[in-house]
C-alpha cells in the first residue's frame, strides 16, 4: 500500500522546527540532579511525556518541556549538558536509549555479567542500550574553551520510563533527595 503524501502549509513545518537556542534548559527535575556528580543541564525537543507511577520519571523529568509540543513521534528527544564528572545515577529504562556525542568524551557505563563496565566516547559515536540494563553516563572531558560536553539522547516511546536502581535510590534517601524522604 503506498504512503499517502501530504502537503502541509510552511506554518505547520514551522512548528515542528527546534532551534537550539530556542530550547528551555532546565537543571531540575530528577531526584538527583541536586547531588554533587549529577548535575546536568536538559533541553527537550520533542516528547518525554511523563510517566504515570510514584517512582517512574521521565527519562529528563518533568520540568524539561519539549519545543515541539503537537506531535506524538513515538521516540523522545533531548540535548544533555554537563561539566566533567558531571552525570547521572545508575538507573534503566523500559524501552531503548541510545545516545550521540555531540561534544566532549562521555563515559557510559553499564552493570554487566561480570559487574559494573563502561566504554569511553568520543564526538559523533554512538552507544544504544536496550530496555532493562542499569546504565549511567558521566561527561569526561568539554571541548577546548568549553566548560561542558553534550550529547543527544534518544529514548523510544511517547512516555517511556526511568527508574533508579536500589543503590541509587538509596543514595538519594540518605541525601535526602528521593520524594517519600521528606515524609
Amino acid at each position: 500500500m503506498p504512503i499517502e503524501v501530504h502537503r502541509p502549509k510552511k506554518d505547520d513545518v514551522l512548528k515542528c522546527v527546534a532551534r537550539f537556542q530556542d530550547l528551555n534548559a532546565t537543571d531540575k527535575g530528577l531526584p538527583d540532579q541536586g547531588i554533587d556528580g549529577y548535575h546536568r543541564m536538559f533541553r527537550n525537543v520533542i516528547g518525554f511525556q511523563q510517566p504515570e507511577g510514584e517512582e517512574s520519571f521521565s527519562p529528563i523529568g518533568d520540568d524539561a518541556k519539549p519545543k515541539v509540543t503537537h506531535l506524538k513521534p513515538g521516540f523522545g528527544m533531548a540535548y544533555v549538558s554537563a561539566r566533567p564528572g558531571q552525570g547521572v545515577m545508575m538507573h534503566n529504562h523500559d524501552t531503548n536509549e541510545t545516545f550521540v556525542v555531540m561534544e566532549g568524551t562521555w563515559m557510559f557505563e553499564w552493570e554487566g555479567d561480570e559487574g559494573d563496565d563502561h566504554v569511553i566516547l568520543e564526538e559523533q559515536d554512538v552507544v544504544s542500550f536496550p530496555p532493562g540494563i542499569q546504565r549511567r553516563f558521566e561527561c569526561q572531558s568539554a571541548r577546548d574553551g568549553k566548560d561542558e560536553g553534550m550529547i543527544l539522547g534518544v529514548i523510544g516511546g511517547d512516555t517511556p520510563s526511568a527508574e533508579f536502581s536500589p543503590e541509587s535510590v538509596e543514595r538519594l534517601q540518605a541525601e535526602g533527595a528521593w520524594p517519600d524522604a521528606a515524609e
